[in-house]
């Protein structure tokens, strides 16, 4: 490796693999002078000559657009050449495809309405992408939703080119007829979006099979458009997906113009294909198929799982069971304080007032933290294995360690944290909101109350908890709380949930997320979404749900409120008609 080379690569801190692509791997990195996140997108010599990096590099440079993915600099490192490029955190379209299953009809027409732009301005340019697909199309987080950017010109072409060597390369599901011999235009790559269309609303391809198969489908087979999309929309896809180039839309705008029409169409009732098999709803009440079920004389702020106890706690008093059937239970403690929330980490149980942290382990009951006569309501955080604890109040962050009684400061200059959660048994996460630009910066902090670095989002948090999976947060939109989002630290990952009703309760479980929205006036819905985000199904439950546990792999302790008072269920969910492998 020569002198340059190793200098050029020396201005970036990988930070983890984000993906494959055709002609190498893509890496996310951190830019050190700055800290500004990038993608690496890898190009190998023998894979990809020369000829096609400047071809590739040339159409990127040219075409500068909100709706397609910029490139910032070319890096060469031993045997690869890199090209450096805006970082898309939201990953792929297709990710959202394969994972997602709540988006509705105009939240797929804004995303196409994005491709279109970005098509838009290549054409105009006089630039065919020719392999529009899904894997192409990356997303940024805005507070709005999603951007869409077109990405990998890899194969593009210029629309006076001839192609003498009749290069029909290209991903044969999204192929226009004409690509199949050589051909392109314009049209080709509206062929391709009318076919992302299609897929988005139906949940699959209008044709399937192999290569060959799909190549006679494209030639020969007629597009079928299931009844039960509008025919506004019917309409548009079978101009997209016209045979001949000729009776397409004559450019991409024209595509464009034609959704815009039809955007404030009531399509409330359409289910897209991404939703068409959602979950259904169980009723979940007293005489449903549960495991135990307990009369609590008080509201129940509280609940956790522990490993051989379960525990919950009221705002006054904090009771304790051995045993799932509920047959017993005791006072623990009665705290000067109105309790607010309750903690187990490891054998020990934490108790969290308006005022103070109590620690309960072998013994009597131990303060840990007192907050300061008049000071403002702190926030808190105590590491999966007990051995310390964080509190924030404004600015100011304190991390505690219990083993070796040492307390350590951290203040922040200019915003106020909105949460801080620990995310593992060495850090912890805090989340800062820039209130004047709707955004707000995660900070990845060490035991130790080292700064380990930074992420900017694009959308401020009011809440975030820990979950199962190793680097990984739930986050709920400030502005909205029917989006939360799920954000991978290594590499950096943001992936938007859109949920149907506003989430109030949040909590992770080995198989997923359980989260509590208002029904109506009487009923609670308790949605379960697995690790991926995905929705299992929903509960709906009678009362406000005022907690929420996992205390075994298949079962969850519910406590309710309702005019009938307070009740504390422990619900089998092998018992429930949900999807879920236990």
């Amino acid at each position: 490796m020569n002198e340059k080379s190793t200098s050029q690569f020396s201005k970036y801190r990988i930070l983890g693999l984000v993906g494959r692509g055709q002609f190498g791997k893509v890496l996310c990195a951190r830019v050190k002078d700055t800290g500004k996140l990038v993608a690496l997108k890898e190009l190998e010599h023998k894979r990809f000559p020369t000829s096609k990096l400047l071809r590739e590099l040339r159409f990127l440079l040219t075409l500068q657009h909100e709706n397609i993915v910029a490139c910032t600099a070319l890096m060469h490192h031993q045997n690869y050449r890199y090209l450096v490029m805006d970082y898309c955190e939201g990953g792929t379209l297709r990710d959202v495809m394969n994972f997602s299953k709540t988006l509705s009809v105009h939240q797929c027409l804004d995303l196409i309405n994005d491709i279109l732009l970005g098509l838009e301005h290549a054409h105009n340019a006089n630039i065919i992408h020719c392999d529009i697909k899904p894997e192409n199309v990356l997303l940024k987080i805005t507070a709005q939703g999603w951007l869409a950017k077109i990405s990998d010109f890899g194969i593009a072409r210029l629309s006076q080119e001839i192609d003498s060597d009749s290069n029909n390369t290209g991903s044969p599901g999204y192929m226009a007829p004409e690509r199949f011999y050589g051909q392109f235009s314009a049209g080709s790559d509206i062929y391709a979006v009318g076919i992302i269309l299609y897929e988005l609303l139906v949940g699959k391809r209008p044709f399937s099979g192999m290569p060959t198969e799909l190549m006679n489908a494209h030639l020969n087979q007629r597009v079928m458009i299931p009844e039960s999309l509008p025919r506004s929309l019917a309409a548009i896809i079978t101009r997209s997906l016209e045979k001949l180039p000729k009776r397409r839309y004559t450019s991409a705008r024209e595509m464009r113009l034609d959704l815009e029409l039809i955007r404030y169409e009531d399509f409330s009732l359409v289910k897209t294909g991404l939703n068409a098999e959602s979950c259904t709803t169980v009723y979940f009440s007293e005489k449903s198929q549960h495991f135990a079920q307990k009369d609590i004389p008080e509201k129940i702020i509280g609940l956790v799982g522990a490993e051989k106890s379960r525990f919950y706690s009221t705002s006054s008093f904090l009771l304790h069971w051995h045993s799932l059937t509920l047959d017993q239970s005791e006072q623990i403690v009665k705290s000067e304080y109105e309790i607010e929330s309750i903690a187990f980490a490891r054998k020990t149980l934490f108790v969290i007032t308006k005022r103070s942290i109590y620690q309960f382990g072998q013994g009597k009951p131990k303060s840990l933290y007192q907050a300061q006569p008049l000071a403002q309501p702190f926030k808190w955080a105590i590491s999966p294995y007990g051995d310390w604890f964080a509190v924030c109040t404004g600015k100011q962050l304190e991390i505690r360690n219990l083993v070796y009684g040492r307390a350590m400061r951290l203040e922040f200059a200019t915003r106020d944290l909105s949460c801080i959660i620990a995310f593992d048994q060495h850090h912890l996460l805090a989340i800062a909101n820039k209130p004047e630009t709707n955004e707000s910066r995660a900070i990845v902090i060490s035991r130790r109350c080292n700064i380990m670095y930074r992420l900017s989002l694009p959308i401020p948090i009011d809440a975030a908890i820990a979950t199962f999976t190793c680097d990984r947060v739930l986050l709920r939109d400030a502005g909205n709380h029917k989006n939360i989002f799920l954000l991978d630290l290594k590499p950096y990952r943001l992936v938007r949930i859109p949920l149907e009703y506003a989430a109030l309760i949040m909590i992770a479980t080995p198989w997923g997320y359980a989260i509590t929205a208002k029904y109506n006036d009487a009923q609670t819905i308790l949605m379960l979404l697995d690790l991926r985000g995905n929705s299992i199904n929903n509960l709906i439950i009678d009362g406000e749900v005022t907690a929420i546990a996992p205390i075994d792999i298949n079962l969850l302790a519910i406590a309710t409120s309702d005019t009938s008072g307070y009740k504390l269920y422990a619900i089998n969910l092998k018992k429930l008609d949900i999807d879920l492998i236990f």
